[in-house]
């Protein structure tokens, strides 16, 4: 079991019209049965506090109900750019004809719109097989990789967050060519979830 509702809990940041976007996915890698590569179980937006916990138990108890995982995007979604966005995405659907996107609608607006200022974005480091990263690694990015860092009280590594297979090492954008040449087989996700909890 992967529990990380405490961890990620100190990591929010509530500010007015931004939101976090959590869901319970269940993926055919568990579920064989399935008839495609994933099915979304339930979405959350998220916007205190209160209702991130309020919202746990009923998130662990779908989640072991049909061997889902829960994922958050640590990079908030902001509802007011998300409303022109729906607005423009449900006309290009109806100019198209395609009017059975328009229930599904808000939630694809919101998974594909990464609203988080420059400041606060971040990255996601797949790092399989590693129970944190290495220093080296954490090295090569703070002190090869551009923008270099130079105020230790503002690193680009910011947190681990644990996996199934190993952990995410969260960071601010960097130039990644350094890193790649270093560690090719780390894949690096500009606006992917993290693991929340998985039974």
């Amino acid at each position: 079991m992967i529990y990380n509702f405490t961890y990620i809990k100190r990591l929010l940041q509530i500010e007015p019209d931004y939101f976090y976007f959590i869901q319970i996915i269940q993926r055919k890698k568990e579920n064989p049965e399935l008839g495609s590569n994933n099915r979304i179980i339930r979405s959350y937006n998220i916007d205190s506090i209160s209702k991130y916990e309020k919202n746990i138990p009923e998130i662990i108890n779908l989640c072991d109900m049909f061997n889902a995982r829960a994922y958050i995007h640590l990079n908030r979604r902001r509802w007011s750019t998300i409303a022109l966005e729906c607005l423009r995405h449900n006309a290009e659907l109806i100019a198209n004809g395609q009017y059975e996107g328009i229930k599904s609608s808000l939630e694809t607006v919101i998974g594909r719109n990464n609203c988080e200022t420059k400041e606060n974005k971040t990255w996601i480091l797949d790092c399989d097989g590693m129970d944190t990263p290495s220093p080296l690694m954490m090295a090569t990015i703070e002190y090869e990789c551009q923008p270099l860092t130079l105020d230790l009280t503002k690193p680009k590594c910011l947190h681990t967050i644990e996996t199934k297979n190993g952990c995410h090492l969260i960071t601010r954008p960097f130039d990644t060519q350094a890193f790649h040449n270093k560690y090719p087989e780390i894949e690096i996700h500009k606006d992917n979830p993290t693991i929340l909890y998985i039974p």
